[in-house]
């Protein structure tokens, strides 16, 4: 058999089809999620989000989240102390919607918090603390790895 040039091309054709078929295939058994179920409701009340990151921004001593071995640890500020902190704790994990959570806040004696991460999946993980002391609310986000 002599290789012609409509061999050539017939067997580019038909090498350039199956591969196109195999990105088709691979990108309809791709599931991404979205971000949010409620994405809409959110993008309506995102200025009152902003407010609270501003308040954040501007206190003079802010809460500070670290992710060791034991978890993930809050720190709320000095200023908080003999204060009532309520609020939330928000983990998402943008690559899998198991892995979200919402937790409430509950503080020790040094306004400190502990949320275990040994059970969780690995990988990176959104957090947003929304929490309010003396009825004014604040927002942090970060973002932490889980090992």
């Amino acid at each position: 058999m002599k290789f012609t040039w409509g061999t050539g091309i017939f067997v580019f054709m038909t090498a350039f089809v199956l591969l196109m078929t195999s990105f088709m295939i691979r990108a309809a058994s791709n599931q991404e999620e979205l971000v949010a179920e409620n994405y809409y409701e959110q993008e309506l009340a995102y200025q009152l989000q902003i407010d609270k990151l501003n308040r954040s921004a501007l206190l003079t001593e802010d809460l500070t989240l670290t992710s060791n071995d034991a978890g993930l640890s809050l720190q709320f500020p000095a200023w908080t102390n003999g204060k009532v902190v309520t609020g939330t704790v928000q983990l998402q994990r943008p690559s899998d919607q198991r892995a979200d959570d919402q937790l409430d806040l509950l503080l020790d004696g040094k306004r400190h918090m502990l949320i275990p991460t040994a059970e969780r999946m690995k990988g990176a993980y959104n957090v947003a603390v929304e929490w309010s002391v003396d009825g004014v609310s604040y927002l942090h986000r970060d973002r932490i790895y889980v090992p």
